[in-house]
């Protein structure tokens, strides 16, 4: 499905612009253990992610952030790298891209309730 294969496009873009190594996007993503680190230039170019809970559990808190980092800094995209990539008392002097490799999904959740009040607020109820 096109919308799919755009969708991968678009986080792999940003994972990459977080300057995450392949196999820190292995482990955000909880690919399966068949996908190596080799095959993330397919999701870059014409792969849509595999359909599976993990997967898309993850893939909603990175659009979550994407989308609550845009929001936060609707004329200056560089800003959220700015955001991503600068240590914060908040996260105990780690950047958020830290947290989320650390963290695993648990960092995930922790950066999208920092920068998205309403899913803070409601919970993901997708």
């Amino acid at each position: 499905d096109d919308h799919n294969i755009q969708l991968a496009q678009a986080v792999m873009s940003t994972l990459d612009e977080w300057k995450l190594d392949g196999e820190n996007i292995l482990s955000i993503m909880a690919f399966p253990d068949d996908i190596k680190v080799r095959h993330l230039s397919q999701f870059r170019r014409s792969r849509a992610f595999p359909d599976n809970p993990d997967v898309n559990e993850r893939l909603r808190h990175i659009l979550g952030i994407i989308d609550a980092l845009s929001t936060s800094y609707p004329t200056n995209p560089r800003m959220s790298l700015f955001w991503m990539t600068r240590n914060s008392k908040k996260f105990q002097n780690r950047t958020p891209i830290q947290v989320i490799i650390e963290d695993d999904l648990e960092g995930l959740i922790t950066i999208r309730k920092h920068l998205d009040c309403s899913y803070d607020w409601f919970g993901d109820s997708n």
